[in-house]
Parts: C-alpha cells; sequence; structure tokens
C-alpha cells in the first residue's frame, strides 16, 4: 500500500491560452503528453552538467512551471503552502505568497512529506495550484495576488483521497478542471478561471491521484479523466458524462495520466497491463471498447511519452525498465535499462528522450523503436527527484525534496 504515495506525486491534447512555444505551463508540458516542441537536446549528453542557478524553494514533489520566463513553483514550507515565483533564467525570486495548510500523511507514506505534489497550471497571466489536503487557488502570475480560492471543507467529509491530493489542474476553454473531494463525495469539478465559480460537478467516480486530459474523440472535444474506479469522460462545456468504462487497481491507486493517440485512449496502473479503449460515436452515443492490452507491460506511476506511434516508458518489470511498445497494437517492440526504480519523469524533444530517475540520474536516449540506445548519462547529485523535469530550450528544470535546480545541456 505505501507504493501508492509516491506514485501520486507523480502524477491528450490541451490548451494553456498565454503558453508560447518553448515554455512549460503545466504537468508533462505544453500539450500535457511529455513532449517539449521547441526545445533542442544534443547529440550526445556531457558527464558533467553546468548548473546555471539552484535555489531553495521548500518540500514537495510538485514540478515546475514554466511560462514567460517566469517558473510558478508549488511548496511547502512549514505548515503553509507556498506558491514562489522564480526568474527562469536566473533563478532569483520575483514573488511569494503562501496560505496555512496543515496535513498529516497516512503513516505508510510519512517519509515522502506533507507534499504538495500537484503541478501548477500557468494560463492566461495565472497560475492555478491544488494543494495535498484539497486547496484550489488561482494566483495572478505578474503580482502574485491571490485571486481566488477553495478548501471544501466545508462541503465535503474529507477534502482528499487517502494519500493525499495529487491531481494537477487542467485549463480548457476557460475552465479550471481538477479533480476534488474523495470517495464517495465530489468529483471532475470546472470552476471559471476567472471567478473561481463551480460550473459544473461530474459525480460518476470520486478523485484519484491521476490529472486529465483534453482531446478531440469522434469529434468532439472531450475531457477526460482516469478516476477512481474508472476512465471517463465528459463534456467540457457542461460536464456531461459522454462515456465511462470500469478500471480498478488496489487501493484506488489510479495515478496515470490517459494518452490519447488517434481514436484510442492509453491507461495503466498498478497490477494492471497496460491497455488501448477505442472511443467511437454511434447514433449520437459514444462508447469506449477494449482494443489491445499488453500483459507484459505495467506502469503504475510513470506515464510514457508518445513519440511517431510508440510509447517510450519505465515498466514496472526488473525493478524499472525502459520500454518501447507500439502505441497501435500494444506490442513491445524493446526494453532496455532495467534497475532505474519506481519512478522516472520522461520528455521527448525530436527523435530523443530525456529519462530522470528518482536518485538524479539523467539519461539521454534515442527514441527509435528498432532499439535502445543510450546516448549519455549525467548524475544530478544526491536527492529524490519525484517531481517532473521541465525542458525549456536547452535548459532542464529539476526538483529535489526542497530546492529547484537549472542545468544547462549543451556542452561548452
Amino acid at each position: 500500500m505505501s507504493r501508492l504515495f509516491v506514485g501520486v506525486a507523480c502524477t491528450g491534447l490541451l490548451l494553456v491560452g498565454m503558453a508560447a512555444e518553448g515554455d512549460w505551463p503545466q504537468w508533462r508540458g505544453p500539450n500535457r503528453d511529455g513532449v517539449a516542441p521547441g526545445a533542442t537536446l544534443p547529440d550526445t549528453l556531457p558527464s558533467s552538467l553546468k548548473l546555471v542557478w539552484k535555489a531553495e524553494v521548500g518540500a514537495g514533489y510538485s514540478g515546475p512551471g514554466i511560462v514567460g520566463g517566469k517558473a510558478a513553483i508549488f511548496a511547502r514550507q512549514g505548515e503553509n503552502e507556498a506558491v514562489v515565483c522564480l526568474n527562469a533564467t536566473d533563478g532569483k525570486e520575483v514573488w511569494k505568497e503562501s496560505y496555512p495548510a496543515p496535513y498529516t500523511p497516512a503513516s505508510v507514506a510519512a517519509k515522502h512529506g506533507k507534499g504538495p505534489f500537484a503541478t501548477p497550471t500557468v494560463a492566461g497571466g495565472k497560475a492555478f495550484t491544488f494543494g495535498i489536503g484539497g486547496i484550489l487557488s488561482a494566483w495572478d502570475l505578474a503580482s502574485g495576488k491571490r485571486l481566488w480560492q477553495h478548501d471544501f471543507k466545508g462541503q465535503f467529509k474529507r477534502t482528499y483521497p487517502s494519500w493525499g491530493a495529487s491531481c494537477s489542474p487542467l485549463v480548457e476553454g476557460g475552465l479550471c478542471v481538477v479533480g476534488v473531494g474523495a470517495k464517495d463525495e465530489g468529483g471532475l469539478t470546472a470552476f471559471d478561471v476567472e471567478t473561481g465559480k463551480v460550473i459544473w460537478q461530474q459525480t460518476a467516480d470520486g478523485a484519484a491521484y491521476s490529472s486529465p486530459v483534453a482531446a478531440d474523440l469522434g469529434g468532439q472535444r472531450q475531457v477526460i479523466a482516469l478516476m477512481e474506479h474508472y476512465l471517463l469522460a465528459v463534456e467540457p462545456k457542461e460536464g456531461k458524462l459522454l462515456w465511462k468504462v470500469p478500471f480498478e487497481v488496489q487501493y484506488e491507486q489510479n495515478s496515470f495520466t490517459p494518452i490519447v493517440h488517434k481514436d484510442l485512449v492509453i491507461i495503466a496502473g498498478w497490477g494492471q497491463p497496460i491497455r488501448a479503449c477505442r472511443v467511437a460515436q454511434e447514433g449520437g452515443k459514444f462508447a469506449a471498447t477494449e482494443a489491445w492490452r499488453n500483459a507484459r507491460e505495467a506502469f503504475y506511476m510513470n506515464t510514457p511519452v508518445l513519440v511517431g506511434g510508440h510509447l517510450y516508458g519505465l515498466a514496472d518489470r526488473g525493478r524499472g525498465t525502459l520500454v518501447c511498445l507500439s502505441a497501435d497494437d500494444g506490442q513491445t517492440k524493446w526494453a532496455g535499462s532495467a534497475g532505474l526504480g519506481e519512478y522516472a519523469s520522461i520528455v521527448a524533444a525530436g527523435d530523443k528522450l530525456l529519462v530522470l530517475t528518482t536518485n538524479g540520474t539523467l539519461l539521454l536516449v534515442a527514441a527509435s523503436p528498432t532499439g535502445y540506445k543510450e546516448l549519455g548519462k549525467a548524475s544530478l547529485g544526491q536527492g529524490a527527484y519525484w517531481a517532473h523535469l521541465a525542458l525549456v530550450g536547452s535548459r532542464v528544470y529539476v526538483r529535489d525534496k526542497s530546492s529547484v535546480a537549472c542545468y544547462e545541456l549543451r556542452a561548452e
């Protein structure tokens, strides 16, 4: 059961308003898919990277949101959750705001701290944060002014799932969408980005640890979410349920981010084979049916990236093994380095992958289905790197338990 707490911290195409090419505005990048448009990776990775800057920000496994030269960092400082805005070029603090957020983790997860886990989403000049205790906030990126906030204490008996809220907010069509509450209370909920007003709530299933995505399927824009017991999709303007399929793992540990490929939605979870559901519309109604599954590969925490019709990710087998699968039929193309641990954040740029393990090993790998090819390896030093990395230009931004660092990938 203790593995879940680690998984929630590492928790489709998204429109994020004002984000430009080269920004990293949210969980898993501009399109929420682990791909960094406009970024450049070297042909080989130097064994020693140039440290551009490093800043102490506080505890947590939340990744950075970087837009327009500013980096929004979400962290715990004492009993407060803090939003720290840094200059992305030199790491200097622009502003900092915080609010009280006392939290006691489950005993099996205490060694991983008190969060936060969800990555901020930066869109339309605002930063949206979702705290480990379920506090949702909107901030003005320029000034740090808090625009609105919900803590749900008066609405739900429990305001977060068992191991803490970790759903990174999705901004779609003027709405901020996030899974709120726990178990039989709450569900996928949309808030007006300007006012924080609740626009709709879909109670078909409770919140888990995954983050939703948005994509066009069957001619319909859809918000797709892996919840406690179901993979489901809703119409984004009013929250109408379009389709759902059962997907359950032990202790409701769903933390995988759905991947959209053509008419397929690909999901995975602890102890479950990776699989794809084909979404189709017939007679005005949507349905999702299983298209393929690969019983060999399971992805508990790591969500693969999709490059050229192939999935590249860290499978559970072999104590963490990099693998390549066909997204069309799920067949394994190759298995590479094993023993990499429970989680790695993976980013694709062009025909290369940047892979960061939790022990601070950074790998450069070819994104090719023909075989595993490592192009270099560097160590970022001792630390616990559970936050998702960010790649902007030729610089990589990484977060350990207490600090954020920026490294230059180009050799000098």
